[in-house]
């Protein structure tokens, strides 16, 4: 389970100006794929209260950013299934390629209620028709109100349909609690993928240091492949947070959900309670830890071997068998993140519970993940991202999977209205004890439109 966000780091993700949204609205679609750890919620930091309602990135009440481009693009270990959806076969391809994007954000805000609402599209087209082709869309909707002056209640919704995994993530720009999904690149294979998520909560500010949390929230994640197993979802989490200082806070959180696998493939509960404590070290850095365990219980059915004579008297093999398994373990991590005028960086490390990648069901999984960004004067900007990943079983016998990333991406601002955008990726994944090894390298550059903030005085 991720521990809950510091309040500084909401504030510095809330309050954007002018400018800084138009990047972000640009990064969403461009940037490094989805890099968040599964197994909670994403939700604000609850002392947050008196900041910026979610979803406003700009100075107006009412507005809107849009962006539209196209990108030529080169991939190596594109995958897909045959056309039969109950084969194994796979075909594998080097394919140059095109994309073209377009994204759009808006938000309305009043002195009690923030919404916004993301949408990114994005065709992609290969030279080889045996792998993916098609649209990618991703949506998020979200929605905040101030009951009173101590208690606010928050709505997030997301929906994202893909063809491939490592293909973009649409971020959220408000603090709304969503259940987090798996991270695209754990996807091994690229087939047809509809993912959803919902969350909502509310927050109660007892007195200025100590505050009081609730969410709830459900998720998806849908594949068109017969061979992959599809997961479904649904947790709540409580928390308490109590500020020790103006630099300081210490709380604890216990959420508990359910990973449910359609078919023969079983469902698991499980339980996780956590404590936490964040600190502002200076004005550009602050970190924060979390700690506790996870108890997960699955009940699913598994295939066994018949004894010799019991095959001979049914004419069967194999039989099906009721399994039962309770599993323990680490659950936490810390985030360590720096802000200063041109530079911008974060380290996050976790470990939790997760419902596995359509290959894996149950898992514990282990990330650490790294994030540079860099503004090159007015007109350029500069990001490095990492990830290392490791994924275990808890309810089949495989062996584990790694995943590794490593990319750079830079945009130099051509006019007041064009971007020029350059992506380059290196990924490696290792499954069923290496049984399973995939390695990819992705490269693409592109010209995008990109007009700003737009105010709306319709409303």
């Amino acid at each position: 389970m991720r521990g809950p966000a510091p309040h500084t780091k909401i504030a510095t993700e809330i309050v954007l100006n002018h400018s800084k949204a138009r990047l972000i609205a640009l990064f969403a679609a461009l940037g490094s794929p989805l890099l968040a750890q599964y197994g909670g919620f994403g939700g604000p930091s609850i002392l947050s209260r008196g900041m910026n309602g979610g979803g406003r990135t700009g100075s107006n009440p009412i507005g809107f950013s849009f962006f539209a481009g196209a990108t030529g693009t080169y991939s190596t270990n594109l995958n897909s299934f045959s056309n039969n959806p109950n084969s194994v076969s796979l075909d594998l391809r080097d394919t140059f390629g095109a994309n073209g994007m377009a994204g759009l954000q808006g938000y309305r805000t009043t002195p009690r209620t923030s919404t916004s609402v993301d949408l990114v599209v994005n065709y992609m087209w290969t030279q080889s028709s045996a792998v993916s082709r098609g649209l990618s869309e991703s949506l998020a909707v979200t929605h905040s109100r101030q009951i009173s002056r101590r208690v606010m209640w928050y709505l997030g919704a997301q929906a994202q349909s893909t063809n491939r995994g490592l293909s973009f993530a649409n971020s959220r720009y408000s603090p709304e609690p969503l259940p987090e999904l798996t991270p695209q690149q754990d996807e091994i294979f690229d087939t047809r993928t509809y993912r959803a998520n919902l969350g909502t909560g509310v927050t109660f500010q007892k007195s200025s240091r100590l505050a009081f949390s609730a969410q709830v929230g459900a998720f998806g994640n849908e594949r068109k492949s017969k061979q992959l197993v599809d997961s479904r979802g649904f947790m709540g989490q409580g928390s308490v947070q109590y500020s020790l200082t103006r630099r300081q806070y210490v709380g604890a959180s216990f959420s508990y959900g359910t990973f449910y696998f359609p078919g023969a493939y079983g469902e698991t509960k499980f339980w996780t309670p956590q404590g936490f404590y964040g600190v502002t070290l200076t004005r550009a850095w602050n970190v924060n830890f979390f700690a506790g365990m996870y108890n997960a219980h699955t009940d699913r059915l598994v295939s066994v071997r018949l004894d010799p004579f019991i095959a001979q008297l049914t004419g069967q093999s194999t039989a099906l068998e009721i399994f039962r398994g309770d599993n323990r373990g680490f659950s936490g991590g810390f985030g360590l993140f720096g802000t200063y005028r041109q530079w911008g960086m974060s380290i996050t490390a976790t470990r939790g519970v997760m419902p596995g990648n359509g290959f894996y069901l149950t898992s514990e999984q282990t990330s650490l993940n790294g994030n540079l960004s860099h503004t090159l004067g007015r007109r350029a900007s500069w990001s490095l991202f990492a990830r290392a990943a490791e994924t275990k079983a808890l309810t089949q016998q495989l062996g584990k999977a790694r995943f590794y990333s490593l990319g750079t991406s830079v945009n130099y601002r051509l006019n007041g209205y064009l971007n020029f955008n350059s992506n380059i990726s290196v990924f490696r994944t290792s499954a069923a004890g290496s049984r399973i090894e995939t390695d990819r390298f992705s490269a693409s550059a592109g010209i995008f439109f990109s007009p700003g903030e737009l105010p709306l005085r319709i409303f």
